[in-house]
């Protein structure tokens, strides 16, 4: 981490001027956008993607890590957001990062929903140079179906500790927004991530790729590992970590760090 700048920018995107935090070492050899993942899983991931934006900019690879619109820093409506804004968040930041590294060779790393989204920006014809995919949401329908059950149980237990009704109804996901922990999920943007499945419709990106499994097994699982091969050029690693997108708090995220950033060293 020594010698490397760590500074604000702005990403524009959209109209939009997105809050950035731009990790550059003296002489950088490449570039990674780091790909935030969905809703409160982004809050609880914050500080182990800041390790890994300044573990990066240690290895000789500039970080921007940013915030997509609607989301953290960044203007505009949670609610109001679709994946096709946020691809366009992503594209914008790789360019920006290509720009501010004199055009290095620029990838992409995600976390869960952000991964899937970075899987397939990076099938455009736009110079992606590698690909991370941090624990993806492999299948956007199974996400939805969980995340509705969560908040379904969540709410059930307030009413149970004595707090407002619960209605179904308001979380039936057939027709309307509904609330995962505090967050409006439009009916749209509900039909756009049950469209995600990265093993039917994988990526079209043929560079090399990273799928890291989090988990307390010593290999990847089987759908970690039909992802890598449903991939050009991928492999799929196993590392121990438990999950940095479920608990708000300090945790040692080294794992998922080292694992990222000595691959980075290879390429």
């Amino acid at each position: 981490m020594a010698g490397a700048n760590e500074r604000v920018i702005t990403v524009q995107s959209g109209g939009a001027e997105l809050h950035g935090v731009l990790h550059t070492p003296a002489d950088p050899v490449g570039g990674v956008v780091l790909c935030h993942p969905f809703a409160e899983e982004k809050k609880c991931a914050h500080r182990a993607l800041v390790d890994l934006a300044r573990a990066c900019a240690g290895v000789g690879w500039a970080s921007l890590s940013f915030d997509m619109r609607g989301c953290g820093d960044s203007p505009g409506t949670f609610g109001e957001q679709d994946l096709v804004g946020w691809r366009e968040d992503i594209t914008a930041a790789a360019q920006l990062l290509g720009r501010e590294t004199g055009g290095a060779r620029i990838g992409l790393a995600g976390l869960r929903l952000g991964a899937a989204l970075a899987a397939q920006v990076a099938g455009d014809p736009d110079g992606i140079a590698c690909l991370v995919m941090l624990e993806p949401v492999v299948d956007g329908a199974r996400y939805i179906k969980d995340n509705m059950r969560r908040s379904i149980i969540k709410a059930m237990m307030t009413k149970r500790d004595g707090g407002e009704a619960f209605d179904a109804t308001s979380m039936a996901g057939g027709e309307g927004a509904v609330d995962f922990d505090g967050y409006t999920v439009s009916a749209a943007m509900q039909e756009q991530i049950k469209a995600v499945n990265l093993v039917q419709s994988p990526s079209d990106f043929g560079g090399p790729t990273l799928v890291v499994n989090l988990s307390s097994g010593d290999e990847p699982t089987e759908e970690m590992q039909s992802l890598a091969s449903a991939c050009k050029q991928a492999v799929a690693v196993a590392v121990k970590q438990e999950p940095i997108w479920q608990r708000i708090g300090l945790m040692d995220a080294s794992p998922t760090v080292e694992a990222v950033t000595g691959w980075l060293q290879q390429l």
